[in-house]
């Protein structure tokens, strides 16, 4: 059977950490693994981490890839972007079928809580959506995790950082995440709900969306706005606009809709949206 690629994202927690002992106790021989760690460079002794990441890699026989990010600010929403671009990257570099995550069911409801902090859209109540990315672990509990790691005696390591509260993902965390015991499920369903709602809406703007890198103008002002906007995500992230959220989704739907002739805007750190009489083009940056 043909060999199958796999990228795994390792930080060396405890979450991570039981990933990738569950799957090396399920491996099948024609899956191969890479073992890919990215260092955040927001803590000094955060090498360690990597060090323990690289042997646990060579204790299973498993290719290890790392990268250290050129940033020391606090930025949760970049810092994830940063380690989703090399993620991706290395899953083209190996021609791998998906990346796996250790992103558990704690985790849904916590991006769930953070993205109604920020004034979501809808969308932010059924995150963990991406594509190209599996989590085996999605329905398990962080202590599930942890009782996991205990009987399996497996090592992790503890990044203090968590403790941090101005990240607003560990004051969730710590803060708020105790208190929703009893809401739990409503949450989970809720995420469900969403979903499969968006996965439906997914489907069903597909056909709308262009196949090339130039949008109809005239056809596109005819659209409802919330069907605009459902147009425009669906065909940035088909062009590659990987750091798409709702402001970018509005500003160029807009944009398409009412920009001069020959104007131009843009579109994330790397794109262009320019207008012409009937057409609207996104182009890349040099």
């Amino acid at each position: 059977m043909k060999k199958k690629t796999f990228i795994v994202a390792v930080s060396g927690g405890v979450d991570s950490s039981v990933l990738l002992h569950k799957l090396i106790q399920n491996k099948p021989e024609y899956v191969e693994y890479v073992v890919a760690h990215v260092d955040h460079n927001v803590r000094p002794n955060s090498s360690k981490d990597a060090e323990f990441v690289e042997k646990m890699a060579l204790k299973y026989n498993l290719l290890f890839c790392q990268t250290v990010l050129k940033t020391t600010k606090k930025d949760e929403d970049s810092l994830r972007e940063k380690r989703y671009e090399f993620l991706f990257r290395l899953k083209d570099q190996y021609n791998a079928e998906s990346i796996i995550t250790a992103h558990h069911q704690d985790d849904i409801i916590e991006t769930m809580i953070i993205n109604l902090i920020r004034g979501t859209s809808p969308r932010g109540l059924s995150p963990m959506n991406r594509a190209g990315i599996l989590r085996p672990l999605i329905n398990s509990t962080k202590a599930e995790l942890l009782q996991y790691a205990k009987e399996n005696k497996v090592l992790y390591v503890e990044d203090e950082t968590n403790e941090d509260e101005t990240y607003l993902r560990n004051y969730v965390r710590k803060k708020v995440m105790p208190k929703l015991s009893q809401s739990r499920e409503q949450l989970l369903t809720i995420n469900k709900t969403t979903s499969e709602l968006y996965e439906d809406i997914d489907i069903r703007v597909d056909h709308l969306v262009p196949k090339r890198n130039v949008l109809s103008r005239t056809s596109f002002v005819r659209y409802p706005h919330v069907v605009a906007k459902e147009v425009m995500r669906a065909w940035l992230l088909s062009l590659g606009v990987d750091d798409v959220d709702s402001r970018m989704i509005e500003s160029a739907v807009v944009a398409s809709k009412t920009l001069p002739r020959g104007k131009k805007i843009d579109i994330g750190k790397n794109y262009w949206l320019k207008s012409e009489k009937e057409v609207v083009q996104l182009t890349k940056k040099l």
